[in-house]
């Protein structure tokens, strides 16, 4: 670059990596400052997660603010592809979200929308309490549909989708892979046959996987975990 008397100028360096992370709804947005954001961590699912110690600025936009909160940030640990420990992506902590948000939670607890969550394969008595578990967790409407071809077409964009893949794996695989391709992937939550590894590494890498027959507690943490995921980001070099 050069100025008008011909002076040639040299551009300022670059700055560090700013990640920007989008919430689909507010529900959404408490679950996951709830579970992670007020600890101070964020678990953000990408394909392309940025190396450990990787030092970066967290812009948060937050459902109903219209200025996004701005974090210094630090990569804790990364998966570089999705197995059966889950998808790929990076762990992210940070400081003084708290004091940043003040009392924007309240508003939002006040305001926020039911979360929507699709139950695929299960229409038992197993069904009726899983409705009534996740009802207990969060407030959110719930629907039943049944695991048959082009259900996949049926699922717009939910705040989870729950996945019976003991009832018939072969059908429910498809269908989570289909949902996993998406530009926009809903979190999914697979319940998988315990005494299968085989099946349960296969789903793993598409999907939060709880091993069956359930255990509620661990069932609870993981409908938690997989509705906080940060599924949206873009990220960019900023010039100085």
């Amino acid at each position: 670059m050069t100025t008008e008397s011909g002076t040639k100028l040299e551009r300022a360096p670059r700055v560090g990596m700013v990640l920007e992370v989008k919430y689909r709804n507010a529900g959404q947005f408490l679950v996951s400052y709830c579970t992670n954001l007020s600890r101070g961590g964020l678990f953000v699912s990408t394909r392309q997660p940025e190396p450990v110690g990787t030092e970066l600025v967290l812009s948060l936009r937050v459902p109903g603010r219209a200025v996004p909160v701005v974090l210094r940030a630090r990569v804790r640990w990364s998966r570089a592809e999705d197995n059966d420990e889950g998808p790929a992506g990076m762990g992210l902590s940070f400081a003084d979200v708290d004091a940043v948000l003040g009392d924007h939670i309240d508003t939002l607890v006040t305001n926020a929308e039911p979360l929507s969550i699709d139950l695929i394969g299960r229409s038992d008595h197993a069904s009726a309490h899983l409705h009534a578990l996740l009802r207990s967790l969060v407030t959110c409407q719930t629907r039943q549909l049944a695991l048959r071809p082009g259900v996949a077409q049926t699922i717009g964009q939910v705040d989870l989708v729950v996945v019976d893949v003991d009832g018939d794996p072969p059908n429910a695989v498809d269908l989570i892979v289909d949902l996993r391709q998406r530009p926009e992937p809903p979190p999914i939550l697979a319940l998988c046959d315990a005494r299968d590894p085989d099946l349960r590494a296969r789903v793993g890498r598409y999907a939060s996987v709880v091993p069956t027959p359930v255990d509620k507690r661990e069932l609870q943490l993981k409908v938690l975990e997989t509705l906080g995921q940060v599924q949206f980001i873009r990220t960019s070099i900023p010039d100085c």
